[in-house]
């Protein structure tokens, strides 16, 4: 029987650690740390078998949904046969893309190509290759929304679950940091101003049954709902009216006073024009209540797994009992996303 989606479990693979407990100790502590350890082997992560034709990104996809499957074998061992799979990610590989297309030039013919390599220059291979190699045979999907993927893949994973199309997701969001993408993010900087590029995964086991085993799941947060929007007039200033006005339509929605909510997660830190629209519709709307949670000046903008990474330092620093939180979002093309999250939970399925 279908019910209200419940975050059950997460894992990530981060700047700050390999799993979601190094994860929260890091964060906690306040390190800063933008990318994963350049002599970390992500293939040794999932065993040498079967790696050689997939790039960076999918292991890191592979890696992450590894750990969340071994932690939570037990629930989900009745419904392991139907898990889904979404994914949100920006292009898919760039690096791979590049690679791909460079050997077109330096090949004695433009087709002496790896055939091999193919399928990861395309967005939903990470996607394809994790389904395959653990048999999740449930709908499985890509999500591209830029900075605002992190929250686009949730809504959607929620969407799929209250429709009836799946009972068990793994939503996450993955981005690598490779020389073209570094490139890339450094003429965005330029203009709009930001942290360091950041990487890493983070997967988030969802479930919309009752029970998904004979021990239940242990509800850790529940997304009470999600407000998106674009901003009509450009400039930060029309877009930090945009997000101000999200969030008063998201609370009023939901009859929530704004002195319920524990924390706020953003998206941007402060000194640049995001993040000071941020906050500008932040402080309008709620005032100085609520405490921060800035991920990002400690890992890096991870673009489009941003928004993931938000949700999981809610989840690496919740307390007991539960709370409200809001996660915030903003992208470079006018577009800005909230979410209500309550973090925190107890109970079981």
């Amino acid at each position: 029987m279908s019910r209200t989606p419940a975050i059950v479990g997460w894992s990530v693979l981060s700047p700050l650690g390999i799993g979601r407990r190094e994860f929260a100790e890091r964060l906690r502590a306040g390190e800063r740390i933008r990318r994963l350890p350049p002599d970390l082997d992500v293939a040794t992560l999932v065993g040498p078998k079967g790696t050689r034709g997939l790039d960076r990104m999918t292991l890191m996809v592979i890696a992450t949904t590894g750990m969340i499957l071994e932690e939570y074998a037990e629930p989900l061992r009745d419904v392991a046969g139907s898990i889904g799979l979404v994914l949100g990610t920006s292009t898919g590989s760039v690096a791979s893309t590049t690679a791909f297309i460079r050997d077109t030039f330096i090949q004695e013919r433009p087709y002496f190509v790896n055939p091999t390599h193919f399928p990861n220059t395309v967005m939903n291979g990470a996607a394809g290759h994790t389904a395959i190699w653990y048999g999740l045979t449930g709908l499985n999907s890509t999500i591209s929304s830029g900075q605002l993927t992190g929250l686009a893949a949730l809504r959607y994973a929620y969407r799929m679950i209250r429709s009836g199309y799946a009972d068990t997701l793994l939503v996450g969001c993955v981005e690598e940091l490779s020389a073209p993408v570094a490139a890339a993010a450094a003429r965005v900087r330029r203009v709009h101003g930001g942290p360091v590029p950041g990487e890493g995964c983070a997967m988030f086991l969802v479930s919309g049954q009752d029970s998904a085993g004979p021990s239940g799941h242990r509800v850790l947060a529940e997304v009470v709902d999600f407000e998106f929007g674009m901003s009509t007039r450009p400039g930060p200033d029309a877009q930090a009216d945009r997000l101000a006005t999200g969030i008063r339509t998201l609370l009023v929605r939901n009859g929530v006073g704004r002195d319920e909510l524990g924390r706020v997660s953003l998206a941007h830190g402060g000194g640049t024009e995001l993040g000071a629209a941020e906050r500008s519709a932040i402080d309008s709307v709620l005032g100085a209540g609520p405490a921060p949670v800035v991920v990002g000046d400690q890992i890096g903008d991870s673009f489009s797994a941003h928004g993931a990474f938000q949700l999981a330092a809610l989840l690496a620093t919740a307390e007991e009992p539960a709370r409200l939180a809001l996660v915030t979002s903003l992208g470079v093309d006018g577009a800005v996303a909230c979410a209500l999250v309550r973090a925190g939970i107890t109970g079981r399925r």
